[in-house]
């Protein structure tokens, strides 16, 4: 039972990384371009949606602070 519990949790890491990679728009990708890390979630997609996740979008400014980028 634990190890559909892993595979539902990856499944939904990866579906939410493909999403979000798509409706991110592209001034906002960091260090590949937009088809770049589609790829790369294709081709690897544990790995691909852990580094989409991490490095791969640049996060928004929060409302009354100054950004640091």
């Amino acid at each position: 039972m634990l190890i559909y519990a892993i595979y539902a949790t990856v499944a939904a890491l990866y579906v939410y990384a493909l999403v979000d990679c798509i409706r991110t728009p592209a001034a906002r990708v960091r260090l590949l371009p937009k088809a770049g890390w589609l790829a790369v979630m294709v081709l690897f997609p544990v790995l691909g949606a852990i580094g989409w996740r991490n490095l791969g979008k640049q996060s928004t400014p929060v409302d009354g602070r100054p950004s640091t980028a």
